[in-house]
């Protein structure tokens, strides 16, 4: 997957809303070097989008199962084919918006990381803010490290190696 410039004049607040879902990361104490590791490490573009596929199939199954988000990524692949780059990326971007951010926020609801939801709800009204002159995002190798980087920490708090008994997220 090269660079590809969506454009997202027509759906700027969900793609602040879906961005900013990201930021319950920071609300983990994994986060420093998820990111440091998942930005800064020298890696060929093919691996890059290699594990940011990996890290999205596996991130998806969170929410649909493992053969929902095989099927949920094999969809996008066929709307990008058919339809172009952009409505590939609309069509997640509407998985996103639709199932995959609320769920997300229910989950840290359940796992009660209200400090999560707290810095996900201020970067939301920034994002909704800084967007609203915003035409088209990149999404390239640096964006797909982002995600990497958000699927690790989500793994994390999924596995319990970030503790959220004791109110730690």
């Amino acid at each position: 997957m090269g660079a590809y410039a969506f454009e997202v004049a027509h759906v700027r607040p969900l793609v602040a809303v879906v961005a900013a879902h990201g930021a319950t990361d920071l609300a983990t104490r994994r986060w420093p070097p998820a990111y440091v590791l998942c930005c800064f490490v020298p890696l060929p573009p093919l691996a890059v989008t290699g594990l940011f596929v990996a890290g999205s199939l596996v991130h998806f199954a969170e929410d649909v199962g493992p053969d929902g988000s095989l099927a949920l990524h094999s969809l996008a692949g066929l709307a990008a084919l058919l339809g172009g780059a952009q409505r590939g990326l609309e069509f997640m971007l509407a998985y996103l918006a639709c199932v995959h951010t609320p769920a997300h926020y229910a989950r840290c609801w359940r796992r009660r990381r209200w400090r999560a939801l707290g810095c996900a709800g201020l970067a939301t009204l920034v994002a909704l803010a800084a967007s609203r002159r915003v035409q088209s995002v990149v999404v390239g190798h640096a964006v797909q490290r982002l995600v990497f980087a958000h699927v690790i920490c989500e793994y994390c708090v999924v596995d319990g190696i970030t503790a959220t008994r004791t109110g730690a997220s």
